[in-house]
């Protein structure tokens, strides 16, 4: 057990026995305490339930962190909408003024539930350690966005700044707030989980900036007609400049609406979407950077799925199916583009491409997803058993 643990026990126990004896007395002595009494401890009864829930919560929260098991559903969060209904009629104390900086455009993608634990946990830590006054802006800027939280106290001690987001790290509580010591830990744990990280400078006070990816934002409306609902759809082509403006147009369209994409692509039609993205004015490299759109090399994969001459189904299981499930846990809605079935076909090897569909359709049966396939083929080429593994085909 880790020290930290160790204390946070040893505080949840206090709070226990703290709430026993209240208990025991109203239980005891219920009929003759006076009213005030009486009402003194059940508040009391009221405040220290809270705070051993929050205690629960913060060790909960971390150890999922810590184990990897923490669930995500990362989507388009406006931040501002939800600053406002965290704060505005929250249970703050009286004397606290909340001042709001809230742009519209500053749309993360990211947890809504765990973007309110960081904000209130930061918050939570402004109101111990500040003056009567925080401060609550959120701005974007790029392909970033920013939650910050600034109070008009004294600031973090210079002792303390270097080890501020470790595990039980505190300073002198304003009177009456206790804590769990992982409340900054916590909140650059669930920053990173979701892509994004928190700081920390000196403003007059404190200052602490939670960092997002931004929802990808396009110069102009995404033209063309998005076949995400379709299913398993495929489309043939022809012409590579018809294929790399569908493929942009798939791509593009999950990536405005904050849905994460899988793309099995060859590098050079990697660089060809890449490419029709940044003409569109959406950074694909941040995208990336984000893991909002994961990049699969399908050169490699058309390499290595087939060792022998069947598609082997655990490398596809390593290579493909591990790549969309980890997306899946994170991303609330996920879409895929493949192009490893044409290179088969290209080869002659069309048992291997249809392998690979029936591998991408046993895998659609246990995680719902979009996904587009494209072979390189004239309609004269194309043979009706690539048509039937498929919900539709598409044109381009």
């Amino acid at each position: 057990m880790q020290d930290h643990e160790a204390q946070l026990i040893h505080d949840m126990r206090n709070t226990a026995l703290v709430l026993r004896g209240a208990a025991q007395q109203l239980h005891e002595h219920d009929e003759s305490l006076p009213p005030a009494m009486r009402a003194n401890l059940t508040a009391m009864l009221v405040r220290r339930s809270d705070m051993l829930g929050r205690l629960l919560a913060d060790l909960t929260t971390s150890h999922q962190v810590e184990r990897g098991d923490l669930a995500l559903s990362l989507q388009p969060v406006s931040l501002a909408t939800l600053c406002r209904d965290a704060l505005e009629g929250g249970d703050l104390p009286g004397d606290t003024q909340v001042v709001l900086d809230l742009h519209d455009n500053a749309v993360a993608l990211a947890d809504p539930l765990r973007v309110t634990q960081v904000l209130d946990n930061l918050v939570t830590n402004a109101l111990r350690y500040g003056g009567a006054q925080v401060r609550v802006s959120a701005t974007r800027a790029g392909s970033v966005v920013h939650l910050a939280v600034s109070d008009d106290g004294p600031g973090v001690p210079d002792d303390l700044v270097d080890t501020l987001f470790d595990a039980y790290v505190r300073g002198a509580s304003s009177p009456g707030l206790g804590g769990s010591g992982l409340g900054l830990l916590i909140a650059r744990q669930l920053c990173e989980a979701m892509g994004g990280s928190v700081s920390y400078t000196h403003d007059g006070g404190a200052r602490f900036t939670a960092t997002f990816a931004a929802l990808p934002t396009s110069d102009a409306p995404v033209t063309g007609r998005d076949v995400a609902y379709v299913g398993h759809s495929v489309a043939f082509w022809t012409v590579s400049d018809c294929m790399a403006r569908d493929l942009t147009t798939y791509v593009a369209h999950g990536l405005v609406a904050g849905e994460a994409v899988v793309v099995a692509a060859t590098p050079a039609h990697h660089d060809l979407l890449q490419a029709g993205l940044t003409a569109l004015g959406i950074d694909p490299h941040g995208a990336i950077a984000s893991g909002q759109y994961v990049a699969l090399d399908a050169d490699e994969l058309h390499r290595d799925l087939a060792p022998r001459d069947n598609i082997d189904p655990e490398r596809f299981a390593t290579l493909i199916e591990a790549p969309v499930r980890a997306v899946s846990r994170r991303w609330r809605t996920v879409r895929v583009y493949g192009e490893s079935v044409d290179l088969y076909s290209r080869r002659g090897d069309d048992h291997l491409a249809l392998e690979l569909e029936a591998c991408w359709n046993e895998l659609r049966r246990d995680v719902s997803f979009p996904l587009l396939c494209a072979y390189e083929l004239a309609p004269d080429e194309v043979i009706p058993s690539f048509c039937d593994c498929h919900d539709a085909v598409v044109a381009i």
